[in-house]
């Protein structure tokens, strides 16, 4: 495998784990907002409360779920992308003539 495959490779697996993080994490915050919603109902049917809609409840917590899960899944990608650059760099090092002493 060449060093411009193995690169190529390298920010393939960078962008697939960022793709799982988005998922994990925009799955994660919308159960939390599907449960805030069950909690909220409870409430109301105890007289606890107002009543709790659950379109009004999931827009929010699709869209700041979306906006979350992004940032995560850049954050990763990014730190990733520049691990696989430093090491490309490095690896390129390695190649260059050394001083003799």
């Amino acid at each position: 495998m060449t060093a411009r495959r193995a690169r190529l490779v390298a920010y393939g697996i960078c962008l697939f784990t960022a793709f799982l993080v988005w998922n994990g994490i925009f799955g994660l915050l919308v159960s939390r907002g599907e449960k805030q919603y069950l909690l909220d109902q409870a409430r109301h049917e105890l007289r606890l409360g107002p009543d709790a809609s659950l379109p009004d409840r999931m827009r929010g917590t699709v869209h700041r779920g979306v906006i979350e899960a992004t940032r995560w899944a850049v954050v990763v990608f990014v730190l990733g992308a520049v691990a696989v650059w430093i090491g490309g760099r490095r690896a390129g090092d390695d190649n260059a003539p050394q001083g003799g002493a």
